[in-house]
């Protein structure tokens, strides 16, 4: 895994690695996450992509200044071995749940939409067997799945022609009518939409043109930002405002109004065909997880092992017995706060190091 040279990432692997580092699994409940401001959801996606691209940028600075280091080796080098560590672990936690949250999102789906009548272990082992091998072949195999990935299925947009023809554009008109409350939780719940694009701190020194990443990052960021625009004007056009408040999986429902004389349930085929990009995010999430636990146990020398116990590690706390009311504090809040605090981080990263460079240039 990511043995001999480092540098193995050209543009078009960073665009799709975090343009697929996005949204995931979660498209599935887009308009659902940010139904708080009704047909107003378009602009905040607007929104997303401005704020994605401003904070993008401090973190390609950071990453800059720190060429051949991934964030688990700037914390320590930064903020000290011991307290570099502790972040550390917590970054670990963070993309560990994120693992175990796409995972069972798309189990989930699968049972309920597609296998009622089975129990989730079989397809969650199945999975997560695809999921290593893509790991074990390291970042370049990861990018390569995230590029095969997005052009099979990006053409299931085509579909959206059936919710379009028959929709009321009047629906996109702005409106002001919701509270600065629903704006907030719309910004709350929809974030986890964008928090993956600071995954890029990590695969950063792989890439090949470092000079040119953060060009190629944001046209990933706005490439996922187009797509979810689409998902959202159609559901917007197509569905009321109290379906738009209720449906937990509009995108299935968009996929009901397709008619094909061939066959007869186009949403069972749109899920089994989505379980590519669900692989692309949960599996560069896998390999960040890997990464973690290299830095904390072997000082970041590469363990095949590692990557076997962070899998194993993942199905347990999507198979494990842990209670609703634990799992929604992990999926729905710890996930998103661990991600502010992830996007946030390189900001405070930047002030330490020029606070230090300050003092050298003093001493000296």
């Amino acid at each position: 895994m990511d043995k001999g040279k480092i540098k193995k990432l050209n543009k078009y692997h960073v665009i799709f690695l975090v343009d697929k580092s996005i949204a995931g699994i979660a498209l599935f409940s887009l308009p659902y996450f940010l139904r708080h401001v009704g047909v107003n959801m378009w602009m905040v996606l607007l929104m997303f992509g401005i704020l994605a691209t401003l904070l993008l940028y401090p973190m390609v600075q950071l990453c800059k200044k720190y060429p051949n280091h991934s964030l688990f080796v700037m914390n320590e080098k930064l903020l000290g071995k011991y307290i570099g560590k502790l972040l550390n672990f917590f970054i670990l936690i963070y993309v560990t749940l994120q693992v175990a949250n796409e995972s069972k999102f798309y189990v989930r789906l699968v049972q309920a939409i597609t296998l009622p009548d089975f129990t989730i272990t079989p397809i969650t082992l199945a999975l997560f067997f695809v999921m290593t091998m893509i790991v074990n072949g390291g970042i370049k195999s990861i990018a390569r799945f995230c590029i095969l990935a997005w052009f099979l299925t990006m053409w299931l947009g085509y579909y959206s022609y059936w919710a379009f023809s028959d929709a009321n554009f009047l629906h996109l008109v702005p409106r002001f009518d919701k509270s600065l409350q629903d704006w907030g939780l719309a910004f709350f719940e929809g974030s986890q939409l964008m928090l993956g694009f600071a995954l890029i701190m990590f695969f950063f020194p792989y890439i090949q043109n470092q000079k040119k990443s953060f060009k190629h990052a944001t046209i990933g960021i706005w490439i996922g930002i187009v797509l979810m625009l689409l998902i959202s004007v159609a559901s917007i056009v197509y569905f009321s405002e109290w379906q738009i408040e209720n449906l937990l999986y509009p995108l299935l429902n968009l996929f009901q109004a397709v008619e094909l004389s061939n066959v007869e349930r186009i949403e069972t085929f749109g899920i089994s065909i989505y379980v590519l990009s669900t692989l692309a995010k949960a599996s560069l999430l896998l390999w960040v997880a890997k990464k973690g636990v290299d830095a904390l146990f072997s000082k970041h020398k590469n363990k095949t092992r590692h990557l076997y116990l962070m899998t194993g590690i993942c199905l347990f706390i999507v198979l494990g017995p842990i209670p609703i009311r634990y799992q929604k504090i992990m999926y729905e809040e710890w996930i998103i706060y661990g991600g502010y605090c992830l996007i946030s981080l390189p900001i405070l990263l930047l002030f330490i190091h020029k606070i230090r460079n300050r003092k050298e240039a003093s001493t000296q």
